[in-house]
This record gives structure tokens, sequence and C-alpha cells, in this order.
């Protein structure tokens, strides 16, 4: 018998493991190109909103008739109108794109445009009315504000028990969330508070200090910018050379009135969506009729959650996020921060 020499059968060997090597890293080349261009979801998708953290986020207490909100219907913004008067409810109404209780009225859109700044987006917009301020909650992934973590937008979001949530600004400088003061130092950077009455008001960098923020009594505080209408309520047209430019993700929380405000997420980096500037996105959400908007951390952090899942196309599948903004179903039981007209009176 010929005895077989390690010399004679080491080439057919390499050459079986690079093949397999090859189609290894081929498939997994190509996974990642499908979850870039929003063929496979970014996350695990999931049936239903876990009613988890009823302290945090209390649940209705009225079942909801089975939701149908895969997809997001994608909206023609010539033909119909994105932000929409209150619709409040005696009982629960889920479907589609909407959602309606006694003390809340959220409507979510899937936008795409192409005619606005003469290339390809894809945006989305919640739509959010809220009889108590309170309802407007952020959250630490680490599940704590006093240190920082991260985990997906998925986790966080379901920990939480939210309705629909953004990316937040990765908690730098100044810092109060849901009525808790946890840092005070002051960046002057552009700062946005959401005040126990409803209100939002953006200070401006150094016109800021610590006192005047803590005489306001704020909700929560965001500590990233920059602010993206101006004092007569216009889009702002310049920003510093330091700020992040270019066509990128983005991520934002728009004002109204006491009790109505909306979130908002760019797609980018992406063939069917490239993302805007500073500058086109202070645009857009003057171009939603928002008096107030402020810019929250972009990038592949931008998720928009709605319903169980995250529904954009973050930039690269996405990153761990540090914090988030979202909506909760219920205020808190012991709230009495009623928002006026826009929301439900006392």
């Amino acid at each position: 018998m010929k005895k077989i020499s390690l010399k004679n059968i080491l080439p057919a060997c390499l050459l079986a493991l690079s093949c397999i090597v090859f189609t290894v890293v081929t498939g997994y080349a190509l996974f990642l190109k499908e979850r870039v261009e929003g063929q496979i979801p970014v996350l695990p998708e999931s049936s239903e909103v876990t009613r988890s953290a009823a302290l945090r986020t209390a649940s209705p207490q009225m079942s909801s008739p089975a939701p149908t909100v895969e997809p997001i219907p994608a909206v023609d913004t010539a033909d119909e109108q994105i932000v929409s008067s209150p619709f409040w409810s005696d009982g629960i109404l889920f479907e589609n794109d909407t959602y309606r209780s006694p003390t809340m009225s959220v409507t979510v859109k899937m936008i795409r445009d192409s005619e606005m700044f003469h290339k390809n987006l894809i945006y989305y917009v919640a739509d959010v009315h809220v009889s108590d301020v309170t309802q407007i909650r952020t959250a630490s992934a680490s599940g704590s504000f006093k240190r920082i973590g991260f985990d997906s937008m998925e986790n966080t979001c379901k920990r939480e028990n939210a309705l629909v949530a953004i990316s937040g600004d990765f908690c730098p400088g100044f810092l109060i969330r849901n009525g808790e003061v946890y840092r005070r130092s002051i960046k002057h950077n552009d700062i946005c508070l959401l005040l126990k009455t409803g209100e939002m008001v953006i200070m401006k960098g150094k016109e800021t200090s610590v006192k005047r923020i803590m005489d306001k009594d704020p909700w929560q505080t965001w500590d990233f910018g920059p602010a993206l209408i101006d004092a007569d309520g216009n889009p702002v047209r310049s920003f510093l050379p330091g700020e992040i430019s270019g066509g990128n993700p983005r991520s934002c929380i728009g004002y109204y009135e006491p009790g109505h405000y909306c979130f908002v997420i760019v797609d980018g980096r992406q063939k069917q969506s490239a993302g805007v500037t500073l500058r086109e996105l202070a645009v857009l959400m003057h171009s939603l009729g928002c008096t107030q908007a402020y810019n929250l951390d972009g990038g592949a952090t931008a998720h928009f959650f709605y319903h169980g899942k995250v529904r954009n196309s973050p930039s690269g599948g996405g990153r761990k996020v540090g914090d988030i903004v979202y909506v909760a179903f219920e205020p808190y039981g012991e709230s009495r921060f009623y928002c006026g007209k826009a929301g439900l009176t006392k």
C-alpha cells in the first residue's frame, strides 16, 4: 500500500479550507448588505410590547385590538398632512399608524421624499399629543442615569414599555431626567428644557446658567444640540464650525405647544436615503410646523422604535444607544403636570 505523505495532502487541505472561509465571508457580507438596505429587520421582530416596568410606564387597563402596524404606511407629503389634531378616545384604539387613549394621541408616519432637498430621503415622524408631560420620558440604557451604559434600542425600549421612542443625546453636560437632577455642569451648548408645564424652552450657549435652568423647574433637559429654530420661529441657517455637518442620519425632537411634540428620525448614508445637513434638518422641522426643534445624537445612533421593534434602517445596521426619549402609555400616577390646551384639562 502506497504511503500518503503530509506533503501530498497539505495543498488539498489548504484549498478546501480556503473555499470554506470564502463561502462564510461572502455570505456574511451579503447579510450585512441586506441589513443596511433594510431588507432584513435591524433587530428581532416582536409580536407585542412587553408590559413590564409598570411603575415607570403604567400600561392601559383596557385591552387593545390586535394592531396591524407592519409596515408603517409611507405617505406622500404633498397629499397627506403629517401633523394632526389630537384625537382623544374614551378607550384604547390601536391600529396601523395610530394609538389613541384617554391620555394621549399618537400618529406615526414614514415619509419618502425626493423633492424637498433634491435627493432621496426617508424619515419617520411620531406626532404626539399628551395630556400630562410625564408621558414624555427618558431612560438610560444602563437602567439608571447615575451610570453610563449601552444596550440595543429594542432592549431599552422594551424594558421601559415604550410605545414610540427615538435615540437620545448620550447624556452629556447638564442632566435632569424625569424630574431628577443628576448633573449640573454647563458646557455652553444650546440646552433644551422640557418644563413641567409642557413648554419646551431652548437656552442659548453662553447665556445659560445653572440658576436660570433650575428656576424653570424642568422635567427633562438635553445638552447636545444645536437648536434648529431661531427666536423668530424660522429655521436656523448657520451653525458653528465644530458642529457635525454634511448629510447624515439625524435624530431630533420638535415642539408645537404644551402637550404637542414630534419625534423625528431621518435615515442616511444609504442609497434610498442620503441623510440631511443640520441646515436641511432645520428646514424640515420648520416645514412640519415646529415652533422649537432640537438636534439629538444622530449617525448610526439614530433609531426609531414603534410598537415592539425598530422601524427605520439605521446606518451600518446601527449601534447600541446610551439613552432614549419615549412616550409612556400613561402619566405617573401621582402627577399633576397637565399640559394645558393641547392636552386634556384637569
